[in-house]
């Protein structure tokens, strides 16, 4: 079966898949109990898939019951781009949403690579056993990182990230569970992290609570992307200019000195939005429906409209993007999203409490949702706007 092994790694390398590996479908008893500790300290957040039936991430023949083998693919996602400056303006998004969706990029290539197994596997046995299997990417109950380890893809860095020695951490993952027994690859890299704390000591809200421990509740990719609800004020200063995920703890990471260039056309910068957006433009977007159309076939469609432009409000805020302020203004008494509201006032408070002044009191007498007027309320009581205004008092800029 080795021969077979071989022409499987080549179909897929010839597809664009960076590294393969083959594991068997065994349980991933270790990686099981680490996942009952993590989500028994609450660092899951409120990421409820993560919590529902855990047991069933690690059994992947409770997945696919048919499952011998499971061939474990990366796919290097890393585009290189100039130093980000934000010029008071722009909003950064993790590399790996730069260009298409992943998910609807890879999904296709795992189809053909697949049929492609069928016939090797047909041609190496000289029957038709009946091939069966499942693809896989991002989007199933299973502990990818830890198939791709025990696959031989690479090891677990104190990030939480897969590191492969000579490819660093910019790649996404993807699997096969097929139902034809293949021979295993063997143990993971014998490399580690060694005494190097980097990503630890990048990240900008302290999310890891030590390493191989991520906090998703502090995780600016959590607030980001998954999270649903308000960002707590006392790390929307922490997120910087930080629109869509973060890069941090990879950008700082030694091995990612070896990426090298994406061969996939669809991940590149060009394809989709890039590494930047103008935020004032972004919080001009005032239907879902002109959202979708923005930004259909890529990963910043997945918060929704409600999330990013939660998220611009606190970037335009931290990085002084004064250009947003009509637009923030405008959502704050218009925007029928009270979570868009909330944090549109929020950030109008800190750019400046003069202009947004009345437009929060405003909102403090009549906006419908308690979180908003809540909001607005703590505006004043932190000084971002003037107490003199809420009393009655003539303004002093000297007070706030």
């Amino acid at each position: 079966m080795q021969a077979v092994t071989y022409k499987i790694k080549r179909a897929a390398a010839e597809l664009g898949f960076s590294v393969t590996g083959i594991t068997s479908a065994a349980p991933l008893v270790r990686d099981l109990a680490t996942l009952h500790d993590w989500i028994g300290a609450g660092f899951a957040a409120g990421m409820d898939y993560m919590v529902r039936r855990p047991e069933l991430k690690g059994q992947p023949r409770e997945l696919v019951p048919y499952a011998a083998s499971i061939i474990s693919l990366a796919v290097n996602y890393y585009s290189s781009a100039p130093r980000f400056e934000h010029e008071n303006r722009y909003g950064r998004i993790a590399r790996y949403a730069w260009g298409l969706d992943y998910h609807e990029v890879v999904k296709p290539r795992l189809e053909q690579l697949a049929r492609a197994i069928e016939h090797i596997l047909y041609d190496s046995v000289r029957t038709n056993t009946g091939f069966r299997y499942r693809a896989f990417v991002d989007a199933v109950p299973l502990l990818e990182r830890a198939v791709a380890e025990r696959a031989g893809l690479g090891f677990f860095g104190k990030n939480t990230n897969l590191l492969q020695p000579k490819g660093g951490s910019w790649h996404f993952l993807a699997e096969l569970l097929i139902n034809a027994e293949l021979p295993e690859e063997g143990a993971p890299p014998k490399v580690s992290c060694g005494t190097c704390n980097r990503c630890l000591d990048a990240c900008p809200t302290g999310a890891f609570a030590g390493p191989f421990k991520l906090d998703s509740r502090l995780c600016i990719s959590y607030l980001t992307i998954e999270n649903k609800g308000a960002i707590p004020p006392e790390l929307r200063p922490a997120i910087g200019a930080w629109l869509f995920g973060c890069d941090e703890c990879q950008d700082v990471c030694p091995f990612n000195r070896f990426s090298s260039e994406t061969n996939w056309p669809e991940l590149r910068p060009e394809a989709g939005p890039g590494d930047r957006i103008d935020l004032a433009e972004l919080l001009s977007i005032d239907t879902d429906e002109k959202f979708r159309s923005r930004f259909k076939g890529t990963a910043l469609a997945r918060p929704k409209r409600r999330g990013l432009l939660r998220n611009a409000a606190v970037v335009a805020a931290n990085i002084g993007c004064l250009t947003a302020i009509p637009a923030l203004l405008e959502l704050i008494e218009n925007d029928p999203e009270p979570l868009i509201r909330q944090h549109a006032i929020w950030a109008a408070a800190h750019l400046d409490k003069n202009m947004s002044r009345v437009v929060i009191e405003q909102a403090i007498k009549n906006d419908p949702d308690p979180s908003v007027r809540d909001e607005a309320r703590a505006c004043m009581a932190t000084g971002s706007i003037p107490l003199q205004s809420i009393c009655g008092l003539p303004p002093n800029d000297s007070i706030g």
